[in-house]
């Protein structure tokens, strides 16, 4: 029965003018414009939401400083930034962030290296930039930090330590620190 039917609808198909086919091919093409230009706008639209999204990369580690001028190697607080975004983006400043809710504490961190960039720094598709401080230039800095920022070596509380970057488009990227920083945090600590 099945076969019988596709027959027919088949044998009215061979009667049909060529006007008709025509208008069938017409509504046929417009559908598939239609469908097109649909998709046109959805891409379109993506694509501009994407190109103004904040997309930074980051890393926040403790690194070592091998000049090779015969002076003794500089350890560094490390935050490396790279602009993954489609737009220039402007790093205001970097921070730090421990604790939640109410207890949440900030603080600003300020640079301090001969190797370290400087802020504010608009960044480029594609471009990298590293603020360091130098525990040769501050050498209590992972004592301060832990002991006056931190107060704590406790598990739960450093889980909520991050590194932060401000854009100049409001926008704070957060990252938590690495292993090494926060293993040398804890021994720091003096409470």
């Amino acid at each position: 029965m099945i076969y019988e039917n596709l027959v027919k609808d088949l044998a009215i198909g061979e009667h049909m003018t060529v006007d008709q086919k025509i208008q069938i091919w017409n509504a046929i093409g417009t559908w598939i414009a239609g469908f097109a230009t649909f998709t046109a706008v959805v891409l379109s639209l993506y694509l501009a939401r994407r190109s103004e999204k904040v997309r930074l990369k980051v890393h926040a580690g403790l690194r070592v400083i091998f000049v090779g001028d015969g002076s003794p190697p500089d350890e560094h607080l490390q935050i490396d930034v790279t602009n993954l975004a489609d737009r220039p983006i402007t790093i205001n400043s970097i921070g730090w962030a421990v604790g939640k809710g109410k207890k949440r504490k900030l603080c600003v961190q300020p640079v301090a290296s001969r190797f370290s960039s400087e802020y504010p720094l608009e960044l480029t598709h594609g471009k990298s930039a590293n603020f360091m401080v130098s525990f040769n230039n501050t050498p209590t800095w992972l004592t301060d930090f832990a002991n006056k920022f931190i107060e704590s070596s406790d598990d739960a509380l450093l889980r909520t330590l991050v590194a932060q970057v401000h854009t100049s488009l409001g926008k704070t990227i957060e990252v938590k620190p690495e292993k090494g920083l926060i293993d040398r945090l804890k021994r720091a600590y003096n409470g």
